[in-house]
């Protein structure tokens, strides 16, 4: 059986791990606000896989350069970068690495450009500087940008532990048992300073860190310097989709639409477990769900428009009284609030994940408390923190939520409601199959004794 755990543990055992909000205000790159995520989507640590394959078959890289030596370790015999050949969004990566005098290598992430990677990576910097101050180019340091805080590298020869915790915007570094570095992209707005007034390296100053996409290739930098280095047992375990077969899953409508709300002439499902609509009316789970994760697959026709409803207070006069993760024929499209993945109206996904029309798309909806995050086709696109949505004709980051959505501040709504699926809206079909949820329990905080 496979165990689920959420971001929650990941926390409570390695520290804060939160997809980023700008604690000021400012904006994404997109213009969506990305609220803190304490709770993220689920991390399955069955996933957890070498970053490069066993034989690195997972991997790109100039021929003859990368290679395992006899005791299993990566090596480099030149200034060339190993490469993954997926792109991630939000994942925990772990590697052990072993500095001669003078290495100076980098841990690299969400890449966007493998040929032209320097401006369009975010390093991590693996420098021999046992001893001394840290900086922005030292060890753990977010290259050229964010120093770490203290300095807890290793003599050469000796093996350090790098863990990288990325959901999103937001990457954290553990580095020998102790956090040492935390940025937050999304406030990295200015291209010459940080949010907290240091400098940025000169060589930087053309692209603001906000511009980055949230989501790239994660890679190694070579024999750089003429100092290897030497590393072992790089995994990833990626945040994705969820496996709903485990125990725990149940179908949201039933198996046969026994535990939902809905018009027979308009919703059906077919043998195959398709569900088809012939109008525009939602279907109803009868229960109300607060503490969820909600998983199915849906096909799209061109130009399709759907949504699937959470946290409905009302059923008849649901538009104002809900949030939408809209359902939509977004692929190739430069993605905002009404694209697929979005939070309808009031937070945009941070990139574009959607398959063509006619294909099969796989959306993972978890909702915790005031927290709503959005992992479609096995990438992170979207979180939502209430919470900081606190006007109700304004949306943290200046834009205005579509009139027709206005009534009460996200803030001030309720986190339990009802779920359901808007039908044949806008006149093109749209198909969902595989609809299961899983409720999800916390343990209560103990009371404090008088």
């Amino acid at each position: 059986m496979k165990f689920w755990v959420s971001l929650v543990a990941a926390v409570a055992l390695c520290g804060s791990v939160a997809f980023g909000q700008p604690a000021d205000g400012q904006r994404g790159p997109r213009g969506g606000m990305r609220g803190p995520m304490m709770f993220g989507p689920m991390v399955n640590p069955a996933d957890k896989v070498p970053l490069f394959g066993d034989n690195l078959e997972n991997a790109d890289f100039p021929e003859g350069v990368w290679y395992f030596d006899d005791d299993k370790c990566l090596c480099a015999n030149k200034d060339a970068v190993i490469w993954t050949k997926e792109k991630y969004s939000a994942f925990v990566c772990s590697f052990e690495f072993n500095l001669s005098e003078h290495t100076n290598g980098g841990f690299l992430i969400q890449s966007s450009d493998k040929d032209n990677w320097i401006p369009n990576t975010i390093e991590i910097q693996l420098l021999d500087d046992n001893g001394q101050e840290p900086n922005y180019h030292s060890c753990g340091s977010f290259y050229g940008f964010k120093a770490p805080s203290k300095n807890v590298t290793k003599k050469p020869g000796e093996w350090n532990e790098m863990i990288v915790f990325c959901n999103g915007r937001s990457i954290s570094v553990r580095l020998n048992g102790e956090f040492i570095n935390r940025i937050n992209t999304a406030e990295w707005t200015d291209p010459a300073k940080s949010p907290e007034g240091t400098d940025i390296e000169e060589k930087f100053h053309g692209r603001t860190l906000a511009s980055f996409e949230p989501y790239g290739y994660i890679g190694f930098q070579g024999l750089h310097g003429n100092a290897p280095m030497k590393i072992r047992n790089a995994t990833i375990t990626p945040i994705k989709n969820a496996d709903a077969s485990g125990e725990g899953w149940e179908y949201l409508f039933g198996e046969k639409l026994e535990n939902a709300d809905f018009d027979p002439e308009v919703w059906s499902i077919d043998d195959e477990g398709v569900l088809h609509a012939t109008k525009d009316e939602v279907i109803w789970a009868k229960d109300k769900f607060e503490n969820f994760v909600l998983d199915f697959e849906y096909n799209v026709t061109e130009k399709a428009n759907s949504g699937v409803v959470i946290q409905a207070t009302e059923k008849e006069n649901w538009i104002p009284n809900s949030f939408e993760v809209q359902i939509f024929d977004s692929f190739g499209r430069d993605v905002d609030m009404s694209d697929c993945g979005a939070i309808y109206g009031r937070c945009a996904p941070e990139f574009n994940a959607c398959k063509p029309a006619g294909e099969w798309n796989h959306m993972t909806i978890t909702c915790i408390g005031p927290f709503i995050s959005v992992v479609l086709n096995d990438q992170l696109t979207t979180v939502m923190n209430k919470r900081l949505w606190t006007e109700k004709d304004k949306n943290p980051d200046g834009t205005e939520p579509y009139s027709w959505l206005i009534n009460k501040a996200p803030s001030e709504t309720e986190n339990a409601g009802f779920v359901g699926i808007q039908g044949l809206h806008a006149g093109q079909p749209v198909a969902y199959r595989n609809v299961k949820v899983r409720k999800l329990q916390f343990p209560q905080r103990p009371r404090p004794q008088n």
